[in-house]
């Protein structure tokens, strides 16, 4: 009896051990596009932890706000989550990038790592081309519009014009 208690003992720890091991950093990944006054146009926001990914589209004045709010749930693989995360800890750079037009912001996006909080309106922008973080972007891009959910429920953003 003492050797099955022993056992069963021995196989709880390593469990608890195993479940403590974490195989990939979570992330938010958030972008923003903006109208010439400076306010949002449009943004997108995937939470890895949740999988949920939320599209907002604003109207060009503050009067009638949201236009569409769209959510869905999006599972990244383990593999892309991985991937993900090898570059985050070989790049350690900003995790930013924004683009400006006659010094007004057109596009910010910005991914933070294992926070439960998004980052976005407190990371500022500079005026550079950010190659390494462009990668992890690509990337995290790539998963969200290779979804099948993705492409059913965004499906004008795959029309041909």
């Amino acid at each position: 009896m003492k050797k099955y208690n022993f056992i069963l003992i021995l196989l709880f720890f390593f469990q608890s051990c195993k479940a403590q091991k974490k195989e990939a950093s979570n992330f938010i990944y958030h972008t923003a596009d903006y109208y010439e006054s400076g306010i949002i146009r449009e943004e997108s926001i995937y939470n890895s932890s949740l999988g949920i990914y939320e599209y907002k589209q604003y109207s060009d004045d503050s009067l009638n706000g949201i236009v569409k709010n769209i959510k869905i749930y999006i599972r990244f693989t383990q593999q892309d989550l991985n991937d993900i995360n090898q570059l985050h800890k070989s790049l350690k750079s900003e995790m930013s990038d924004c683009y400006f037009q006659n010094n007004i912001i057109v596009h910010k996006s910005t991914i933070t790592f294992d926070s439960l909080k998004d980052n976005f309106d407190s990371i500022n922008c500079a005026n550079n081309e950010n190659s390494d973080f462009i990668k992890i972007e690509n990337k995290i891009e790539a998963s969200i519009n290779s979804s099948s959910i993705y492409k059913t429920t965004f499906y004008w953003k795959f029309y041909k014009k």
